[in-house]
């Protein structure tokens, strides 16, 4: 991008915006499982949008978001979509 003459721009990784907004019922993402499920995709997040380039960090990441997304789907059923089953 760099080369085309755009500016340097920071990626982020969004996620958790992601699967908050998958529940059927919005409130269900307030429940206390949900939270703690949340607060671990947080901190893989986190981790990954400080250091994008870290392969072992983005491994991390994709396990956490796949180890949630799971979680959620057995605790909540179909209450819960999982955000890369959602697509048309």
């Amino acid at each position: 991008m760099a080369k085309a003459g755009f500016e340097d721009t920071k990626l982020k990784i969004d996620t958790l915006g992601i699967y908050k907004k998958s529940f059927t019922f919005p409130q269900i993402a307030n429940n206390d499982y949900a939270l703690e499920q949340f607060e671990q995709l947080a901190i893989a997040e986190a981790n990954l949008n400080n250091d994008l380039s870290n392969e072992n960090i983005y491994d991390a990441f994709i396990n956490q978001a796949n180890n949630v997304a799971h979680n959620l789907t057995e605790r909540y059923k179909e209450q819960w979509v999982d955000p890369k089953d959602d697509r048309e």
